[in-house]
């Protein structure tokens, strides 16, 4: 059964401008709440716990990075707009958390556009890719955008991180497979959420 999310983007309707304003705004309001709570987790309980179980590994790659489910959803559905409700909420997160991982100012920018080049890729080469309709096949497509994306994601804060020409190559490896890793083990977590949340509203609706 085909699962629809719930729409906030009514751009391409022909709303007067205040209507565009609301709904550009409902959108930003609601991705950087997702975004922000999403942080908060990972940062507030998944870092310190793999820092307990995972001592060695570095502060700056998180083996559950929840935010990249939140990421790719809102670039995959809401396409360049997407940046512009993303990055607000992204560069507060940055500055509150640059105690625990230092703060890289271009960190959220190259992650955002990281993210959006892997899921535009991802379109280019595949077709049928922009139904907002959760069936089966579109969470195969979110989930290979979601893949791309985080390999773009990872080139781009490694470079941040270290520079590529500095780094070993086995820990050029160990970095891209922990971002790797933590990015698509915390989409697997949030896309779960988020159909948990669609079934909890559709079992509502059908005892209503």
């Amino acid at each position: 059964m085909a699962i629809t999310p719930p729409t906030f983007d009514l751009v391409d309707t022909p709303y007067a401008a205040s209507g565009l304003v609301m709904n550009h705004l409902q959108n930003f309001v609601v991705i950087s709440i997702c975004y922000v709570i999403a942080f908060s987790l990972t940062f507030g309980f998944v870092f310190p716990l793999q820092q307990l179980i995972l001592a060695n590994v570095a502060t700056q790659v998180g083996l559950l990075f929840i935010p990249h489910g939140v990421r790719v959803i809102a670039l995959y559905y809401y396409g360049w707009r997407a940046i512009i409700y993303l990055l607000p909420a992204s560069y507060l997160m940055l500055f509150l958390s640059s105690g625990q991982t230092g703060t890289d100012i271009y960190a959220p920018l190259v992650s955002t556009l990281g993210c959006y080049v892997g899921i535009q890729l991802v379109r280019l080469m595949l077709v049928d890719t922009n139904t907002r309709s959760l069936n089966v096949r579109a969470w195969k497509l979110l989930f290979t955008a979601g893949a791309v994306a985080s390999i773009f994601n990872s080139f781009g804060l490694t470079a941040l991180q270290d520079g590529l020409s500095e780094m070993t190559f086995l820990a050029l490896k160990l970095n891209f497979l922990g971002y790797i890793i933590g990015d698509m083990l915390g989409m697997m977590l949030c896309v779960a959420t988020i159909m948990l949340g669609f079934r909890y509203i559709r079992s509502i609706k059908s005892s209503a």
